[in-house]
């Protein structure tokens, strides 16, 4: 919408609030000519120069949020809960519609909505990336080496499903693979890495804690796009020729990578589809990784056991890199400089950011659910615990309660007519990360073992 169709949809008590913000001259009696001179003075550049600068004012961190939304409404629940999150008051909302570039409307299907122009979103946005780019260390030349893997994920997860059609892969009873047949396949892969070597890893993928940070993202994308299954035989078996995967050029293919990392990556790394956008509008000069964490201070947190510099050297430069959305060198001190690659510019499409998310909803997210079995609840929801105790039993009580999955809480989940389907379903909904994948497997087996013995019985 731009802003002439956004003054039309306001009511007039709502424009005569902006004339007085800004001392227009005009009748505050006549929405015309009110619609008029907010018009004629939001199209003047030098107005919005001055302007924009003061809107961001005590609410940066806000602003960059909505500014770098693909979408353009929010409910005002969601703006809500950004304001509260970026400690804003919650008389913002009712502040920014009176500063003129935030709007009611009730266009999408009679549901009241606000909307930023289109006509203001894009001088905003360009004015923040500007003073953000202000804020960077950047050269046109850049490291004189650098890694750019373009479009080897893709291809590495077509030698993944060509190596399960011509071996025989056993899994151990958590669901993994065996270490022989990981190290072969990590070695045949463009970009090889090596097998983990122990340390305590949780909340990036279903598998993260299994496998190396490229192939866990590999692995996890192919077992969601039922690409590879985990047999209850204990084999690991690939789909049929027939799938769409073989189908689609490898654009397509790395397409689809691009944005399952950017779903999934999301919940321990909130801000990451802003994060991307920035680095979409202001990399094409090479960038000095530090300045740019520095930068980004409000937008990366630390998560568990990553630090907020580990979040983002490991879990967004090297994953873009790996992705071939950038390409990353080293100068003579050994610090790192990225630059956006030509398929980062094709696959960073506003079509392909995930598009903000309901803060109320996320905030109910409270389980942690770990590879140990444990789940970890960091606030207290007591229609929530209530649910998960029917399959767990207390291990911890206090600020952070702990409960834990064993085969006996499980048996007694399911004789009380409960069904692991929906529990795992339950957590999924409130939890802060993906279900390990080992945790969903022994779950599913103790379910099927004890509807065996019931049979036995039975018979």
């Amino acid at each position: 919408m731009k802003l002439s169709e956004c003054l039309n949809d306001a009511d007039i008590s709502t424009l005569q609030k902006i004339a007085k913000k800004y001392n227009l001259p005009c009748s505050r009696n006549s929405k015309m000519a009110l619609l008029q001179e907010i018009l004629f003075t939001f199209r003047d550049p030098e107005f919005l120069k001055e302007h924009i600068s003061h809107w961001q004012r005590g609410r940066e961190e806000a602003v960059l949020r909505l500014c770098l939304e693909p979408k353009g409404t929010f409910s005002k629940e969601e703006l809500l809960g950004i304001f509260q999150t970026c400690g804003s008051s919650d008389q913002s909302i009712e502040e920014v519609v009176s500063e003129g570039w935030l709007y009611p409307t009730t266009r999408n299907q009679g549901r009241l909505m606000y909307y930023i122009p289109d006509d203001l979103r894009v001088p905003f946005r360009s004015q923040i990336v500007r003073t953000f780019s202000q804020q960077l260390k950047t050269s046109e030349e850049g490291p004189l080496t650098f890694r750019d893997e373009g479009l080897a994920m893709a291809r590495d997860l077509d030698v993944f499903l060509e190596y399960l059609n011509h071996h025989t892969v056993r899994l151990t009873n958590d669901g993994s693979m065996y270490k022989k047949n990981l190290q072969q396949l990590l070695e045949l892969l463009e970009v090889p890495e090596q097998p983990l070597q122990g340390g305590w890893r949780f909340g990036y993928g279903r598998r993260f804690h299994d496998y190396p940070d490229r192939f866990a993202l590999l692995y996890d994308y192919a077992y969601q796009q039922h690409l590879v299954e985990e047999a209850e035989s204990g084999e690991l078996t690939s789909a049929g020729r027939d799938h769409a995967w073989f189908q689609a050029s490898e654009t397509e293919r790395q397409r689809g990578l691009v944005r399952f990392y950017l779903s999934s990556y999301r919940r321990p790394i909130p801000r990451l589809p802003q994060i991307v956008q920035l680095i979409a509008w202001i990399a094409e000069r090479w960038v000095h990784g530090n300045s740019m964490f520095s930068a980004l201070n409000v937008l990366v947190r630390e998560y568990y056991y990553d630090s907020a510099e580990q979040v983002w050297q490991k879990r967004i430069l090297n994953m873009l890199m790996h992705l071939g959305l950038i390409r990353t060198g080293f100068d003579e001190n050994d610090e790192v400089w990225f630059q956006i690659t030509k398929l980062g510019q094709q696959l960073l499409t506003p079509d392909a950011i995930p598009q903000s998310v309901d803060e109320h909803k996320e905030s109910s997210r409270i389980l942690i659910v770990q590879p140990n079995f444990e789940i970890v609840v960091t606030a207290d929801q007591p229609l929530v615990t209530q649910e998960l105790a029917m399959f767990t039993e207390l291990k911890q009580a206090g600020a952070l309660r702990v409960y834990r999955l064993t085969e006996d809480t499980v048996q007694r989940g399911l004789a009380n007519s409960g069904s692991i389907a929906d529990w795992i379903d339950f957590v999924d909904k409130y939890s802060q990360t993906p279900i390990p994948g080992n945790v969903e497997r022994t779950l599913r087996e103790w379910e099927h073992r004890m509807s065996s013995n019931k049979g036995t019985l039975t018979s």
